[in-house]
């Protein structure tokens, strides 16, 4: 009962999240995001490791890729914002992962098929499972939450919702300044 309680109150953070800004919208609602983005990491704090497997059961952990740029995507097949996320992180994959970038999908909360959605669009970056046993140290508390983890294992990068700046900036940035 816990669980469909919670997957319903994020499946209507992702609706609420879609839906496009007000016009004249209340401080109210500006203090709302702050909050909603006070509950992730951070910008400079280290990112917590972790353990995820991906469909195949190999294990994966963030310490392993210690010395790459990790970027991690919260995100569930139910969750209409995480699909307008995803092929922005596939151009990045493919363009950035043989310079020192690891995207993973990080599956969380999901009541779908993530292999098969992911096989359908076509993306090739590695899918990790049960995310949502992740998501509390990430203050992740809706969909789709996205971190860019840096070389040094500390957060550059944050943000929950649909995001519309440009992660390319971002990682060519922090790959200039490690000389990468």
């Amino acid at each position: 009962m816990r669980r469909i309680v919670a997957l319903l109150a994020l499946s209507f953070c992702c609706l609420l999240a879609a839906l496009p800004p007000r016009a004249g919208a209340a401080r109210g609602d500006e203090k709302e995001k702050e909050k909603e983005k006070a509950a992730l990491l951070a910008v400079g704090a280290p990112a917590p490791d972790w353990k995820l497997t991906d469909p195949l059961g190999r294990a994966h952990t963030l310490s392993e890729y210690r010395g790459k740029i990790v970027v991690l995507d919260f995100w569930a097949t139910w969750c209409g914002p995480c699909a307008r996320v995803m092929p922005r992180l596939e151009k990045l994959h493919r363009k950035y992962g043989g310079q020192g970038l690891v995207v993973f999908g990080v599956n969380s909360f999901e009541t779908g098929d993530p292999v098969s959605a992911m096989s359908r669009k076509g993306y090739t970056y590695t899918l990790l499972l049960k995310g949502e046993e992740l998501a509390p140290a990430y203050g992740v508390e809706s969909l789709p939450v996205v971190y860019v983890i840096g070389a040094d294992g500390k957060v550059i990068y944050s943000h929950a919702g649909p995001d519309h700046k440009n992660l390319a900036d971002v990682v060519e940035k922090h790959l200039a300044a490690r000389g990468m």
